[in-house]
């Protein structure tokens, strides 16, 4: 008796199992890929506004400006820092005829970093837990440079700005350390003029 051609409910059972087993192992595959994907372009975005807040830390410590003040016993330079919060003089923005402002580095209550100036507060990052500033030069009380929790009442402004910042602990960013070296050492050399934003006085 010759065989019919087709296939028998028991082939045609196991065909559509082995069908159906394929089928959800590439669904799990798309999903699984896609997943990742999204933990990818999620690192990236994170990552993206951690060197965005340093690049905007780094512009305008770099460029803080060194005007000097004459309200207390000895020059010193406008330059108040402490463990978690520095204030400085530097321009408003990256353009380079931009105002002389007075900012504030610190990081408020609901752990957001703020860079601040005169009615204008910006958000640099969200999610953070510290903010531990500390300071690089020579002291009033000891010549020798080393870093410092505090800078105040100094002729010059500090050789240089260390900024450390962590996030809370479920939190994946990564804050590498941040050197930012002031690039003017004028100190009471520069008396500020608010009209022009530059030095007056002695070169």
């Amino acid at each position: 008796m010759s065989r019919q051609d087709g296939f028998t409910l028991i082939e045609a059972l196991a065909s559509l199992a082995i069908l159906g087993l394929v089928s959800a192992m590439l669904v799990a595959g798309v999903g699984g890929g896609r997943r990742v994907w999204e933990r990818l372009e999620q690192n990236a975005a994170t990552g993206e506004s951690v060197e965005m807040a340093q690049s905007v830390l780094r512009d305008r410590l770099e460029r803080a400006y060194p005007a000097t003040r004459y309200d207390a016993s000895a020059p010193y330079v406008d330059f108040e820092g402490q463990a978690a919060q520095a204030v400085f003089l530097g321009p408003a923005s990256p353009a380079t005829d931009s105002p002389i402002v007075r900012h504030t580095l610190s990081l408020s209550p609901a752990g957001e970093l703020l860079l601040s100036h005169e009615g204008s507060r910006t958000a640099l990052l969200a999610g953070v837990r510290s903010l531990e500033l500390s300071y690089f030069g020579p002291w009033s009380l000891d010549p020798r440079p080393g870093w410092r929790e505090r800078w105040e009442s100094l002729p010059e402004p500090p050789r240089l700005v260390r900024v450390r910042l962590t996030f809370q602990p479920d939190d994946r960013r990564v804050w590498p350390e941040l050197l930012i070296r002031p690039a003017a050492d004028v100190g009471a050399a520069c008396m500020l003029n608010r009209a022009t934003g530059r030095c007056r006085g002695a070169p």
